[in-house]
């Protein structure tokens, strides 16, 4: 040792230089919080996912909603701001294509032929006669239900489909497409009449890149101020406060600088990477200076060279409980390594580098720095604190104890030693307490959440968490789910059974199941086509179709050329319209269209006559009948009437089941009819289908309202329980999308809390046990720290916090932490048993040599750790006080619990078996 420290000024030097290396690099640090990396390639959800992308086109969208104060959508003002919005998109790199009110077209017939017209006209001046008709185009097909306009017409969706892959969504480019996105919005839209909000899966990438940025510009000063004054009030003086700051600063920019030399990208959890070790790492420096006051007070006036010695002595003294302490700490951190979790495997890495980087520093760093500094006298307490110690001293003669003679000057010594001693003498109550607290935390654990909720990163209050709640509140939500069906043959897939399944497991969740806000889905597009081309029969009509689907071509239906993409090219929009989101309604006439001709109300209460009425009224009482449930609502109870005098062809809007009614005689003959129909949709229908005339897969996609993933879980499980009851035996049906990457993220940060653990407990045992020579030793450690972590799942529970991604580093970070306490005391402890025997107020000393550096320890780690309460997400302010307060119940259980349980088993490794 003396040897090492033969040249303090070099060793200081050279750490200073790596230092300034470290410091360089962290400017070539990059943020990505992309949940989709988070996930292991391998994961199943993962590769269903790409899988689903690959075929039918990625499915990476911004939702922008906007909300009129004081009117509704239907304003020419309003709509022209809308079309220069849709334009400036448009211009975008990265924006494949738009979906809008303005850029929307639909299909109507006219005198006999089909034509493709803009939803809403350009010349459109806001007239009520104008409104009516674009209200009555866009109720007339289901597809726009929830998806262009709110059910009140006061707010619209642009749906923009981004073309990058999903785990592309939190790249730079991404990113600054959709801050272009928003701040074109905001340019056109004035607050004051319109409401903007912008959601979808690069925004939350970004929002929490930009919290991210926050968070460290803020809660790193925040928590090197905190841990500042606690050492200052804990120590009055300066070098003793200055010199764990610089030890931890050190590892911090070591940790953080080494990440872009392994291509690592800080995440929402390596955010918290500074604060962490500006409060874990304090801890080592914290002992070694606590140690160092204590030797100089006692030592009085020294040389140069008794200095020197003293120095060594500190080092040897301080050197093993420091260093199992770090080697515990570490091993918390290395348990986050063995996770499948992405960011918390980093976070593990990196953490452990820290405080193996905190240990070295606090051990060379600071002795240099004291021997560099020489024996410069302490500065005499003041005078309020020698006044405290009489007080003391007094105290301790009335009440009959001894002061104990280690740290007998210490006035905070003193009272943390005598207030301990009057707890732990009392063994059968802290027993009796000790075994509440356990059963009191296995009633309330069971009630635990698990739950990764990514809305719920943020505060209600944010611009995020305001505009995903606007958007599942006023359309079909920001979650999608991908239902594919799929068979064995080329068209396979087009036969009746399967296609009335997968139409009846739309109808089925758009109507019984509450969490999903909109489905879409290929037979939408097919039935589309069916009503159309029956628009003229007679409600008990019979439309023949051609058999003979090789001889027919889209003209030979007379819907021209629908269209204007490649066949099998990927849509344009990841809720599947591509193209087809310019299908549209009917006009009200098929002959004229109302922008163009009178009628309306006038016209039709002019025809209706007594006998009108007669025969009007079975067809509303059959309208009733047909719907599945007793109250029908306005909309519903229309499009009913509509189906039952066939308005449009509304009754053949559906997928072709019966055979007699297209003048067929089997389910094959429909087949046929389907794929006659497929010649029409032979245009740009990648979004739906594989192949655009006989596909093997056909797909659904299903908008969730839901937040988190239990919710999520119930939809799941009813598409899973309707496929399985529903669809042929020989139809596969595969569910996918980001949802169910997000369930399976969910999954594994549970697995990722027992596994780490599980790991931290193990090796914490076996550090001790082997430290000891002694199982029981081992034993004895880790039950103040199971107490401690018992504890923290309790106060989850009853405060209603969930376990996620980011409260589930919790329990071992808490446990790689708060066995530094065990282990400080336990030392100190054995240490005192040894030189007495177990007599003559060995307890009063442990107290008193280890008791202040613990309880010092403990607020400047759990007041660090509650700086994270500042923080921008949720996720990070739970985690910091839960940290917080594991580090108030461990700390007081190494210094409670443990020498309670040594007092009372009286181990035999205290005489025995342990090293010196």
């Amino acid at each position: 040792m003396e040897q090492f420290f033969r040249r303090p000024r070099l060793i200081i030097a050279v750490i200073l230089a790596i230092t300034a290396f470290f410091l360089l690099q962290l400017g070539r640090v990059e943020i990505d919080n992309n949940n989709y990396r988070f996930i292991p390639e391998d994961n199943p959800a993962r590769v269903t996912a790409e899988g689903i992308d690959e075929v039918f086109g990625n499915q990476i969208t911004i939702l922008v909603g906007l909300e009129r104060r004081y009117g509704t959508v239907f304003d020419s003002e309003f709509l022209n701001k809308l079309r220069a919005y849709d334009e400036a998109l448009s211009k975008l790199p990265l924006v494949e294509a738009s979906v809008s009110l303005v850029s929307t077209d639909y299909i109507t017939g006219r005198d006999g032929s089909i034509l493709v017209e803009p939803l809403v006209p350009e010349t459109f001046s806001g007239l009520p006669e104008e409104v009516a008709a674009v209200k009555s185009r866009i109720l007339s097909w289901d597809m726009y239900d929830r998806m262009l306009v709110s059910d009140d017409f006061t707010a619209t969706q642009i749906v923009v489909a981004l073309d990058v892959a999903s785990d592309e969504a939190g790249s730079p480019e991404t990113l600054a497409t959709f801050r272009e996105i928003r701040r074109v919005a905001r340019g056109l839209f004035d607050e004051a009449d319109t409401r903007v909000y912008v959601t979808g899966m690069p925004v939350f990438s970004a929002t929490i890149n930009e919290s991210v940025m926050k968070d460290l510009i803020i809660l790193v000063p925040l928590v090197v101020l905190v841990v500042l004054l606690v050492l200052f009030f804990s120590f009055k003086r300066a070098f003793a406060v200055i010199v764990p700051i610089i030890t931890v600063l050190v590892a911090t920019i070591w940790s953080v600088g080494a990440m872009p030399l392994f291509g690592v990208k800080m995440s929402v959890l390596t955010t918290v990477l500074p604060v962490i070790l500006v409060a874990v790492g304090s801890a080592y420096g914290i002992h070694v200076v606590s140690h160092y006051i204590d030797e100089r007070e006692k030592a009085k006036t020294l040389d140069a060279e008794s200095h020197r010695a003293l120095v060594f002595h500190l080092v040897r003294i301080v050197g093993k409980p420091v260093f199992l302490a770090a080697l515990t700490t570490f091993v918390g951190f290395v348990s986050f390594c063995f996770t499948s979790v992405i960011p918390i495997r980093e976070f593990g890495y990196f953490a452990s580098f820290g405080v193996i980087v905190s240990f070295i520093v606090a051990l060379t760093f600071i002795p240099a720095l004291f021997l560099v500094r020489g024996p410069v006298p302490l500065k005499p307490r003041k005078q309020f604190i020698r006044a405290v110690d009489s007080a003391s001293d007094e105290a301790a003669a009335g009440s009959g104890e001894s002061a104990p003679e280690f740290g007998g000057g210490d006035p905070l010594s003193r009272a943390i030693t005598t207030s301990f001693l009057g707890i732990v003498r009392g063994k059968r109550k802290v027993l009796v307490f000790t075994a509440v607290l356990i059963a009191a935390s296995a009633f309330l654990i069971p009630r635990i959440v698990v739950d990764n909720v990514l809305v719920e990163y943020f505060k209600e209050d944010t611009d995020m968490a305001r505009s995903d709640a606007f958007i599942r509140r006023q359309f079909g939500g920001s979650k999608l789910v991908s239902v594919v069906v799929e068979s064995g043959e080329p068209g396979g897939v087009l036969r009746p059974d399967v296609l009335s399944a997968m139409d009846g497991l739309a109808s089925y969740l758009e109507t019984r199941v509450p969490e999903v806000g909109k489905v879409t889905s290929f037979t939408h597009l097919l039935k589309r086509i069916n009503q159309v081309y029956n628009a003229d029969e007679e409600p008990s009509g019979i439309r023949v179709s051609q058999s003979d689907s090789s001889s027919a071509g889209p003209d030979s239906f007379g819907f021209g050329d629908f269209g204007s993409g490649d066949a099998g090219e990927a849509t344009d929009s990841s809720f599947g319209f591509g193209d087809f989101g310019n299908f549209g309604p009917d006009e009200p006439a098929m002959n004229d269209s109302p922008l163009e001709a009178g009628g309306g109300l006038e016209a039709l209460n002019s025809s209706i006559s007594v006998g009108t009425l007669a025969e009007l009224a079975p067809v509303l009482d059959s309208s009733l009948l047909a719907s599945d449930a007793r109250d029908v609502s306005v909309r519903d109870f229309v499009r009913g009437v509509k189906r039952q005098v066939n308005y449009e062809g509304a009754s053949y809007y559906e997928v072709p089941a019966d055979p007699a009614r297209y003048g067929q005689t089997d389910a094959e003959g429909l087949r046929s009819v389907i794929g006659n129909y497929m010649m029409l949709l032979s245009g740009d229908i990648g979004a739906f289908a594989d192949d655009p005339l006989e596909p093997r897969a056909v797909r659904m996609n299903v908008q969730l309202r839901t937040t988190g993933q239990i919710d999520t879980d119930r939809a799941i499980r009813e598409i899973e329980d309707y496929a399985a009851a529903h669809f042929p035996k020989d139809a596969s049906v595969t569910i996918g999308g980001f949802a169910l990457v997000e369930g399976a993220l969910n999954k594994l940060v549970v697995q990722s809390q027992l596994v780490s653990v599980g790991i931290s407990l193990v090796m914490v045992f076996l550090i001790i046990a082997l430290s000891y020579r002694s199982v029981l030793a081992g034993a004895i450690g880790i039950v103040p720290l199971a107490l401690s972590i018992l504890l923290n799942f309790a106060v989850m529970a009853f405060l209603g916090i969930k376990l996620n991604i980011g409260t589930a580093l919790v329990a071992s970070v808490a446990i790689g932490i708060g066995v530094d306490y065990i282990i400080h005391y336990l030392e100190a402890y054995y240490r005192e048993w040894r030189a007495s025997g177990g007599k003559d107020g060995f307890l009063e000393r442990a107290y008193a040599s280890s008791g202040k550096a613990i309880l010092i320890n403990a607020v400047s780690v759990g007041a660090g750790f509650g700086v994270l309460a500042f923080s921008e997400f949720n996720i990070l302010a739970q985690f910091g006080l839960l940290i917080a307060f594991t580090m108030g119940t461990a700390s007081l259980s190494a210094l409670i619990v443990l020498p309670v349980l040594l007092n009372w088993l009286k181990p035999a490794f205290l005489d025995k078996g342990a090293t010196k």
